[in-house]
């Protein structure tokens, strides 16, 4: 036992390094072929509130099908880059040698994160492969490539994951930390909710309803009071932005959505999207599934048919995917008791 500890220790190691090596590596490649990426847009509308301008109301007026590079994230990411703006951080390059060294520390704080779940689960060589998978696979290269948001954005949804049952109002703090980034997680809110009932099922309905509501209350405030500036100054333009993927017309990498759902339109894809999603939802409530696997589902409902698919979003998959597996065996009586707290 001590030098299966001692092995996997060394293997933990060497995967952080290789972890920091590939995002140095990647680095070296510069700056400047990242100004068609998303990140270089985060930068250009952080500027754009350092100079008192607000970035959603461009989209005022202008096509809804379409992709513009409008500001169709909540505005966190932006205010980052704003403050760097103010403290003297004025080119992208500079902004870039910033947010490099943090999304390593994202990076790999989702690895350790994920393999500490399996360890908990009493899965500890499993646990080393799934972190090998998130830190060294080829989602996460692409993501370390273009120096997206998703590293940042998925390890508080994560966290909110693993704290779920055991420190709820940590859990909410961190899923609106996690939609202040990147909102696309406010689809798996109903299965994180419904997960956190389901260690409780004896108690009192009334008990259930109030620790959904405050969960509520408290993952939804903190997008909320950050947004508020531009909700009150251009109310429209907010809400368009943040709502455009749900209007826009097809897009992908590597004409993922090549046969464009001949059948139903873009419209009626996006229905069908809902309508599976709730069915998801139901099927968690009745038939007491586990929501890292309810979540799981959701994520690849909407890929599958969401109208929009890019390789970031696989990432997401990914790593719900990777900690459902961590409950797939059948648990002993004193580790059904560390799965319960988890969720």
């Amino acid at each position: 036992m001590k030098s299966q500890r001692t092995v996997l220790f060394l293997l933990g190691i060497a995967l952080i390094v290789a972890t920091i090596l590939i995002h140095h590596l990647w680095g070296l490649r510069g700056a400047e072929r990242l100004a068609s990426k998303d990140i270089y847009y985060v930068w250009e509308e952080g500027k754009k509130i350092a100079d008192g301008i607000n970035p959603y109301a461009r989209i005022i007026g202008k096509s809804l099908r379409d992709n513009n590079k409008y500001p169709t994230y909540l505005p966190l990411s932006y205010y980052f880059a704003a403050i760097l703006d103010h403290l003297g951080i004025k080119s992208f390059i500079e902004f870039i040698s910033i947010w490099r060294p943090f999304n390593v520390i994202c990076h790999l704080g989702i690895g350790i994160l994920t393999f500490s779940i399996y360890n908990q689960q009493r899965k500890p060589i499993s646990g080393i492969i799934a972190c090998s998978i998130l830190l060294l696979g080829r989602w996460s290269a692409y993501i370390i490539n273009v120096q997206h948001l998703e590293f940042a954005a998925i390890l508080p949804i994560l966290l909110a994951g693993q704290q779920l049952n055991r420190r709820p109002n940590l859990s909410a703090l961190m899923f609106g930390l996690s939609l202040c980034i990147k909102h696309v997680g406010i689809i798996l809110l109903p299965s994180f909710l419904l997960g956190l009932t389901a260690s409780s099922s004896s108690a009192k309905s009334s008990a259930n309803k109030k620790r959904i509501l405050v969960y509520s209350a408290v993952a939804l405030a903190i997008p909320l009071i950050i947004s508020l500036p531009f909700l009150l100054d251009q109310p429209s333009g907010f809400l368009l932005n943040v709502l455009f993927s749900t209007t826009r017309d097809f897009g992908d990498h590597g004409k993922a959505t090549g046969t464009r759902m001949i059948l139903t339109g873009v419209d009626g894809t996006r229905l069908i999207m809902i309508g599976l999603i709730i069915m998801n939802w139901v099927a968690q409530a009745k038939e007491k599934i586990n929501f890292w696997f309810a979540s799981t589902i959701t994520l690849l409902i909407f890929l599958q048919f969401n109208a929009v698919i890019f390789a970031q979003y696989y990432i997401w998959l990914a790593a719900f995917l990777l900690i459902s597996c961590a409950f797939l065996t059948p648990s002993t009586p004193r580790e059904a008791k560390a799965d319960h707290s988890i969720g």
